[in-house]
């Protein structure tokens, strides 16, 4: 399979017609026509249907154009690394990370990343758990840190394990149920979550189910564990957390914690990466510091402490 039919395939694509996309490659309609032809026919599948409209994907070429994608990213970043030689100046290092992720590791990353490679630009996309594993297989998201799913390990993604995490509960000052301590008596609470919904792997419903009690409801699901929290501080709805979270919303009195006797099931949190892509400088430098953070979390022992800490109503 050739490059420069993939690269066609993407331009038709992207232009919405052949006409278009030969118009900005600067080649005839029929060579490109031709170039597309070919491609179906070494793949065995119709990728494009021909309209008077123009083209639109078939599902063939959906899936197809997910993966061309990263094709032509990979051999973007390998062409930067040859003409940038050992600089990483210019170069671009995608990172996807879930709410809780952000919360414990951006900033330090951030800045540590800043001061290996100041010329490199760092993207940083924030999404729920489950989608941030579909856009580091499809996409060119180089490295996603997020929760451990129950699942088995998706196809052609390597995973480290970081750290694990007892999450606390938070809730507005002065909550109804800032008093509880057993999980029986948030039965029938309203829940916020950085979750997709029907996400089974969601700490609060693992516990629930584990004791036998009727699943929460979930009313706000958001990737942004901000937004949620100033949901929280406005409302009844509780929200789960890390301690580093939330200790500062405490003490701010913002939130109020509830303390219970037996705390929610560990959550565990990890880096996931594409097994079939070698990873480039600055990826590779991203995650030395990643594991140099998760490494003193875990000596720490921070993030599991189940040690409550007092509310200041």
């Amino acid at each position: 399979m050739r490059l420069q039919g993939i690269e066609n395939f993407i331009a038709i694509s992207e232009a919405g017609s052949i006409r278009a996309a030969a118009r900005q490659l600067g080649i005839s309609q029929p060579a490109l026509t031709r170039s597309l032809q070919a491609l179906e026919k070494e793949l065995g599948v119709r990728l494009m249907r021909r309209g008077v409209q123009g083209v639109s994907l078939t599902p063939e070429g959906i899936t197809f154009s997910a993966r061309a994608r990263v094709v032509q990213s990979e051999m973007e970043k390998a062409a930067a690394e040859f003409r940038q030689g050992l600089d990483t100046a210019g170069e671009l290092v995608t990172l996807g990370l879930s709410a809780i992720a952000i919360d414990l590791i951006l900033p330090e990353l951030v800045l540590a990343m800043r001061r290996r490679f100041p010329k490199t630009r760092i993207r940083i996309v924030e999404l729920f758990p489950s989608p941030l594993l579909s856009i580091i297989r499809d996409t060119p998201v180089e490295l996603a840190v997020t929760q451990r799913t129950q699942s088995d390990l998706e196809a052609g993604l390597n995973y480290r394990p970081l750290f694990d995490i007892q999450l606390r509960i938070g809730a507005r000052a002065g909550h109804p149920l800032a008093g509880t301590r057993e999980l029986d008596e948030l039965v029938g609470a309203t829940w916020l979550a950085t979750t997709v919904p029907g996400n089974a792997n969601d700490r609060v419903t693992h516990s629930m189910k584990t004791a036998g009690l009727p699943a929460p409801t979930f009313a706000v699901h958001c990737g942004s564990m901000r937004h949620l929290i100033d949901i929280a501080a406005l409302s009844d709805m509780l929200l789960q957390m890390p301690a580093s979270t939330l200790r500062p919303l405490v003490e701010s009195g913002k939130l109020s914690e509830v303390h219970l006797t037996n705390p929610l099931a560990m959550l565990r949190v990890g880096l996931y990466s594409r097994a079939d892509s070698p990873p480039t400088r600055a990826a590779k430098a991203a995650t030395q510091i990643i594991s140099a953070i998760a490494r003193r979390y875990a000596a720490s022992g921070e993030l599991r402490s189940t040690a409550p800490r007092v509310n200041r109503l």
